[in-house]
């Protein structure tokens, strides 16, 4: 397969979001990501099955039942889908850089205040972009999985600040944990549906 041949592979609709239906579902069944994505089951394993020719997906078979699910490959494909999704949606580079910097978590009980800062910063960017788009689709009444492939590429985001809050408390304030709280909650809503 060509360069330009995965390239129209990801600027087509149906494909990108079979990729990341795969990423928020992890191991599923075509015909799940079919309804996912509203497409035809030939579709979807003709999606599929070049998504297997470029390494991002692999099947299993247990049972009678083919299982799909990401490789290493393709889970660093929804990545930079997701900070493409991010770019789009406002973010800069010099933003996402930071946001990494702040996601490798100190491991020392004391902190800073620039990572006190950092955290707040990516909590309210994360809360600003979440809220906008869970708002902007329900009040166009949009389909449950368009929503879903838009706040779904969060999770990574969102585990990451959980875990660094975990590991020390003192990086949030009250304002910080509400707003967290809210994006989960948004977040498990929308996952749910």
């Amino acid at each position: 397969m060509t360069k330009g041949y995965a390239e129209q592979l990801f600027l087509q609709e149906k494909p990108t979001l079979a990729l990341l239906a795969i990423w928020s579902l992890q191991k599923t069944y075509a015909s799940v990501i079919t309804k996912e994505i509203n497409s035809t089951f030939a579709h979807t394993t003709k999606i599929l099955s070049k998504m297997e020719d470029h390494g991002l997906i692999q099947f299993s078979v247990e049972g009678r039942v083919k299982y799909v699910e990401l490789t290493e490959h393709g889970y660093r494909v929804v990545d930079a889908l997701k900070n493409l999704i991010m770019a789009i949606e406002g973010e800069t580079p010099e933003s996402i850089e930071e946001s990494k910097k702040e996601d490798s978590a100190t491991q020392d009980t004391e902190v800073s205040e620039e990572d006190k800062r950092l955290t707040m910063e990516h909590i309210d960017r994360l809360h600003g972009q979440i809220v906008s788009i869970y708002n902007d689709h329900f009040n166009e009444n949009s389909e449950p999985q368009v929503i879903k492939m838009k706040i779904g590429p969060f999770s990574r985001d969102i585990q990451l600040l959980l875990n660094s809050i975990e590991e020390n408390e003192n990086l949030i304030d009250d304002e910080g944990l509400d707003k967290l709280n809210e994006i989960q909650n948004i977040f498990d809503l929308v996952m749910k549906q």
